[in-house]
């Protein structure tokens, strides 16, 4: 694996350009009817040229819990409480899907210190996490925008909690992430498939196997639509920041286009 890895990377490298052309967000299966899909390009280029001519924020203050830590967020009172009248803490939202987590359990996933925000923008984080399975679905898994991104709860919304007992969860359908060359065999000269970069990071998973959803969006802009072939998330497999040079924290889910997996349902499972 060692070997394909590296063969992998360097010829991605040779093909793609730059790690931070190459990031999922930047680049999701959606088509913008035009003009408008120039907005959002208008606004990924903007910020690219602000990074290269401005200084980076430095990473914030750590959380006051560490990796791995069990926690349970606040109820619905006591978080209301640290709010403004917008919803906000510090200028972080509690968006409509948190509420949702209020008296739950669970693990500290990362520390949030610096990420790429929903303009594009790197910003500076102090004192928050991410949540093992707290995203936009909701605790329910009905809301959200259906790319399951992570949500970031600030440490006044969060207290220890004992560990829990696991609970297991079984999975609908299961996919394997086939071989590099396999993968590598349905990009273009850039990269990408259907637009969608293979981006870096996600060679490190090739022959793994998890259990998979398939995404389904949900509140796109009229103007939105997907685009052809269908998508994939894969349970526990997120993105740990390395198209940006600076680092991005922000945990969100990666997307494996249908050709990049074996699919089973789970009967046939093992």
């Amino acid at each position: 694996m060692a070997v394909e890895e590296s063969w992998f990377t360097r010829t991605t490298e040779l093909r793609c350009g730059t790690a931070a052309s190459r990031c999922q967000y930047k680049s999701l299966p959606l088509r913008d009817l035009p003009p408008l899909g120039v907005v959002r390009r208008a606004r990924i280029a903007r910020e690219s040229l602000r990074e290269r001519h401005a200084a980076v924020p430095t990473p914030g203050r750590p959380s006051r819990f560490a990796e791995g830590d069990w926690v349970r967020v606040k109820d619905e009172a006591t978080v209301r409480a640290t709010l403004d009248a917008r919803d906000r803490h510090r200028g972080l939202w509690f968006t409509r899907s948190q509420w949702s987590f209020c008296g739950g359990v669970h693990q500290v996933e990362r520390i949030v210190r610096r990420m790429i925000d929903d303009h594009y923008r790197v910003r500076r984080l102090s004192g928050t996490v991410a949540l093992a399975g707290a995203t936009c679905h909701g605790a329910d898994g009905t809301q959200g925008c259906g790319l399951d991104c992570a949500l970031l709860f600030r440490d006044e919304w969060l207290e220890p909690a004992p560990t829990p007992i696991p609970t297991a969860r079984p999975a609908a359908l299961w996919a394997t992430v086939r071989s590099l060359p396999e993968i590598h065999a349905t990009l273009g000269p850039d990269g990408r498939l259907d637009g969608v970069p293979f981006q870096p990071g996600m060679e490190r998973h090739a022959g793994t196997r998890h259990g998979a959803a398939e995404l389904r969006h949900r509140s796109l802009a009229w103007w939105q639509h997907p685009s052809e072939g269908r998508w994939f998330i894969l349970n526990g497999l997120r993105c740990g920041g390395e198209p940006l040079a600076t680092g991005c924290d922000r945990r969100c889910a990666l997307l494996w286009h249908e050709s990049w997996l074996h699919l089973e349902p789970a009967a046939t499972a093992h």
